[in-house]
């Protein structure tokens, strides 16, 4: 059956498709649950569709088999021409779109084929991960359809890969001195008041998990900044609406320690298939000297391998997070794709790795003539001989 596409632009119309959403998500190549819509919707609405906004649906029949949020913008990195990429919000690292994995080729070339009718000459996916099923079945439906795609940018980000046991992933892939400053900190800890790992559990006050998590977040520089999600209605409210559909989902996680029964340290995130995606951590600041975020982490560690059926976890984190790259083993990288719809778009496209060769160059230059203009340092006297 011929797959056609549909835009949506508006929530009512979004809202009445989310029963095939769920049904495709659950059956997407790869995963991901910002782009579910438990968690788009609430996005969609708190921070603002923006009048470039739009949901492309590819639809086999009555079947959904893709969901795609595009933005639509008059330059893309630079580029000065009209493109479709990647919408994401402020809480948002991970883009790729939710297609599902049988016939994915073929949903994959009908999306590539409407593409240009939209008017965009560039189209830009943001925040993909480089190895997922996602990419290399985009890549193979790019080749076919004869579209040369060009890795703009990228970086790595910490994951964690399932163990054998939490204490097998900590004794070998920590390391020795970290380990032991870590169980140094606990001890001390200890001496404080009866130190405790918890974790969210089925049955459990979600409420009263996730008030903790937001004043834990906000007694700290977060809240001094005004960045805490407590701090503005929209975060919060994008917070506890995502983390309750979580919940009842029975996606959501909430890990952390406690001090004689009062929270300490939490760490969050969302469970999808056989993933997860770290998401908000919080700490109490005044125990900052005994590193409570990094001790809630090691317990989260120890919490994952206990999850059934998890076998991995994203750390969602931007580039040089350096806490999680020193308990977290393995690395994923991530990376900004970039190819033309059109003439005009193919040609940016292939003129790309010569324009940043160029920048590079122009860089180089600059720094050159920045050193050879700046005053030679005065001669030091030579040192006195001694008598």
């Amino acid at each position: 059956m011929t797959r056609r596409v549909k835009v949506l632009t508006g929530l009512e119309a979004m809202a009445a498709i989310v029963p095939a959403w769920e049904d495709m998500a659950a059956a997407a190549i790869e995963p991901n649950p910002f782009y579910e819509p438990w968690m788009l919707l609430p996005a969609l609405e708190l921070f603002g569709l923006g009048r470039g906004f739009r949901l492309v649906t590819v639809w086999n029949g009555e079947r959904l088999d893709a969901v795609t949020p595009l933005e639509r913008t008059a330059t893309f990195k630079g580029l000065p021409l009209p493109a479709l990429s990647s919408w994401r919000h402020r809480h948002c690292l991970l883009c790729t779109p939710l297609v599902r994995a049988d016939g994915a080729a073929e949903t994959l070339a009908a999306l590539i084929e409407w593409l240009p009718k939209e008017g965009a000459s560039l189209v830009g996916l943001q925040y993909i991960p480089a190895e997922g099923r996602f990419n290399r079945a985009l890549a193979d439906a790019l080749k076919v359809a004869k579209v040369k795609p060009f890795v703009l940018d990228g970086y790595d980000r910490p994951v964690l890969r399932r163990a054998k046991d939490g204490e097998t992933y900590i004794e070998e892939f920590i390391s020795r001195k970290e380990r032991q400053e870590l169980r140094r900190r606990e001890r001390r800890l200890q001496e404080q008041g009866k130190l405790t790992r918890v974790a969210l559990g089925q049955g459990e006050d979600l409420g009263r998990w996730i008030d903790e998590f937001l004043r834990l977040e906000a007694s700290g520089w977060k809240g001094k900044e005004g960045s805490a999600m407590i701090c503005s209605e929209a975060n919060r409210r994008f917070l506890t609406e995502t983390f309750t559909a979580a919940y009842k989902r029975g996606r959501l996680e909430m890990v952390g320690i406690d001090l004689d029964g009062k929270p300490l340290g939490r760490c969050t995130g969302f469970i999808a298939g056989e993933g997860a995606y770290a998401f908000k951590p919080a700490y109490d600041e005044a125990f900052a000297r005994f590193s409570p975020g990094i001790i809630a982490e090691v317990a989260r560690i120890r919490t994952l391998h206990e999850l059934p059926g998890v076998k991995w976890m994203d750390s969602f984190t931007d580039a040089n997070n350096s806490v999680m790259s020193r308990l977290w083993k393995d690395r994923l990288t991530v990376q900004t794709l970039v190819f033309g719809t059109g003439k005009a778009g193919a040609l940016a496209v292939a003129a790309l790795p010569f324009l940043r060769w160029a920048k590079q160059q122009g860089r180089r230059a600059l720094s050159a003539a920045s050193r050879a203009r700046a005053p030679a340092k005065p001669a030091q006297p030579p040192a006195a001989s001694a008598a």
